[in-house]
């Protein structure tokens, strides 16, 4: 149902992370392969920094009132916390446009919904940014999800992997070489730098940690897309230094729990894939001549499980 984009240098074929409601009161989301493509694009650099700006298209889509805020809630939250581009070619004016639509799907209980990045530039620098985007939602099950409290975190989910987590950690896996190259599929392991130093900050006992944890659970969607937690959205046992949360409760996992929260593991990989944002990191001690001190450094489905 999604037309391919074609660009006279190359593509990238980019995975899309569609919502599923395998039973009640349980939200699913998958990500999977689709024709959509993710075509290069070279631009004339220049020096001026490029502040990030979401711009959401309703098209001819029938959300209500409610719902479209829910968006722009979603989209005012994510520009607070990314800030601007790293790569200082990015064009002035540059924005990331989201079609946001609500078809009939499958019915109620089914697919709820997808989402993903469709087109990109790197605009001659070392990062693949994502420019224009998708999130379809089956219209049987948006009120549904609104009137449990989910509407809003659902989005924010989706719209984080339309900017690229879970789906441009790795510029080979989409067919463009040569860009960010965060995570290895099927490894379980993401390695970006930024990344993964928040997660040794965040959590408790992860000081000298080598990656962080993806998941690789949950059927193709869910796995090499999302942070880890227990399968069927169980706890891990790692936790929050500021507040005891588990890591299951993180947004980008691939579970939805009640009280999902943005981890600073989430801001830092955004900056790993060449954003700035509000991440502020704890200065790493360097080493003294009486003590060596460790730096720390040594690296599309969602359910919603009630308790």
């Amino acid at each position: 149902p999604l037309s391919t984009l074609h660009s006279p240098l190359s593509t990238l074929h980019s995975p899309l992370s569609t919502l599923h409601s395998p039973q009640p009161h349980t939200t699913h989301m998958k990500k999977q392969l689709s024709s959509l493509t993710l075509a290069l694009a070279l631009t004339t650099a220049s020096h001026a920094v490029t502040m990030f700006d979401i711009v959401i298209d309703f098209g001819s889509s029938t959300f209500t009132t409610s719902q479209q805020a829910a968006f722009t809630n979603a989209e005012a939250t994510w520009e607070s916390l990314i800030t601007s581009y790293n790569t200082t070619g990015v064009t002035s004016g540059t924005t990331l446009t989201i079609s946001a639509n609500n078809p009939l799907l499958d019915g109620a209980g089914g697919t709820l919904g997808s989402a993903g990045p469709s087109t990109g530039s790197s605009f001659g620098g070392s990062y693949l940014y994502a420019l224009t985007g998708s999130m379809s939602f089956d219209s049987a099950d948006v009120a549904a999800l609104e009137t449990d409290g989910t509407w809003e975190a659902v989005i924010l989910h989706e719209m984080a992997h339309v900017i690229g987590i879970g789906t441009l950690w790795s510029s080979s896996d989409v067919g463009i070489p040569g860009s960010q190259e965060l995570y290895v599929d099927g490894s379980g392991q993401y390695t970006g730098a930024t990344g993964l130093a928040a997660y040794q900050q965040e959590f408790v006992g992860q000081e000298s940690a080598t990656f962080v944890p993806v998941e690789l659970g949950g059927g193709g969607g869910t796995a090499n897309g999302h942070w880890n937690e227990g399968d069927g959205g169980f706890a891990t046992g790692i936790t929050r230094v500021s507040d005891g949360q588990d890591m299951n409760l993180m947004l980008m996992s691939g579970w939805l729990n009640g009280g999902s929260y943005i981890s600073d593991t989430t801001l830092g990989s955004f900056e790993d894939l060449g954003y700035n944002t509000t991440l502020v990191l704890n200065a790493v001690p360097e080493p003294s001549s009486a003590l060596l001190l460790l730096a720390g450094f040594m690296g599309i489905s969602l359910h919603r499980r009630r308790a």
